[in-house]
């Protein structure tokens, strides 16, 4: 980032911008000469930073962000009236200076993102001959099916735990509790089993029944025997799948 001074106070100025330079904040710090000088600078470097003298003119600095410099509360009321984006009360000083910069930067990084976003919207518009409105649409759909998280964080018997839903060969209840089989060890969780497939992700999962959900991932087959159907995990554990369940979510495999 680049620093632009223009103070009513050729002294305040230099002290300022020797300030600005030992603090390391900024790439460059320009002290302006006068207005059309200031505008200039502004003007070559349009994501500068200012830090200008409170005045009626001060609005017309060209500076996107500014920090007012000035010693009364008018001054500061003035300031705001014109956007500036902070006021430094004279006399100066580091501390005060830095939580200034550091209150503007946090507002320069997401003009700078947004402006960064909207140019890549526009550029993938024009490249696909499509609206804005369109793209950002399916960007958000997107969006929806990444939100899913790897791991998801449950709280067991021993503890808090992480758990990878692909992981997870299959979720038994046991009372109020539901005991959790993944591929290398168990887990029992008091929670319900809806509950639990909500936030495991209920695509990843069949029902059996009202007791039992099972990782389609680690499913072998399906078999019938007297007249019931059972799901055969790969490590051979069989359950049974009820009626209800059967043509909610196995018919259509």
């Amino acid at each position: 980032m680049i620093a632009l001074v223009f103070l009513h106070s050729v002294s305040m100025q230099n002290s300022l911008c020797k300030m600005l330079e030992k603090l390391d904040v900024f790439s460059h710090v320009y002290g302006a000469q006068s207005v059309g000088h200031c505008l200039a600078l502004a003007e070559k470097y349009p994501q500068s930073i200012g830090f200008y003298s409170v005045s009626q003119s001060s609005r017309n600095l060209a500076s996107r962000y500014w920090l007012a410099v000035g010693n009364k509360d008018e001054e500061a009321l003035l300031a705001f009236s014109h956007n500036a984006s902070g006021f430094v009360k004279s006399p100066l000083e580091e501390p005060q200076v830095l939580n200034a910069i550091e209150h503007v930067k946090t507002k320069y990084h997401f003009y700078e993102r947004d402006f960064q976003f909207n140019m890549l919207v526009k550029g993938l518009c024009e490249q696909y001959g499509v609206s804005e409105p369109a793209l950002l649409a399916t960007l958000r759909q997107q969006l929806n099916k990444s939100v899913q998280p790897n791991v998801v964080g449950i709280r067991a018997e021993n503890g808090w735990c992480c758990l990878n839903p692909a992981e997870i060969k299959w979720i038994e209840a046991a009372g109020d509790y539901m005991c959790v089989q993944t591929l290398s060890e168990s887990y029992v969780v008091r929670t319900t089993l809806c509950e639990l497939l909500k936030r495991l992700g209920e695509q990843n999962f069949k029902r059996c029944n009202r007791s039992v959900a099972v990782n389609a991932k680690h499913i072998a087959h399906l078999e019938q025997k007297l007249n019931q159907q059972r799901v055969v995990m790969q490590g051979g554990e069989a359950f049974k799948i009820t009626h209800k369940y059967y043509y909610q979510f196995w018919l259509t495999d």
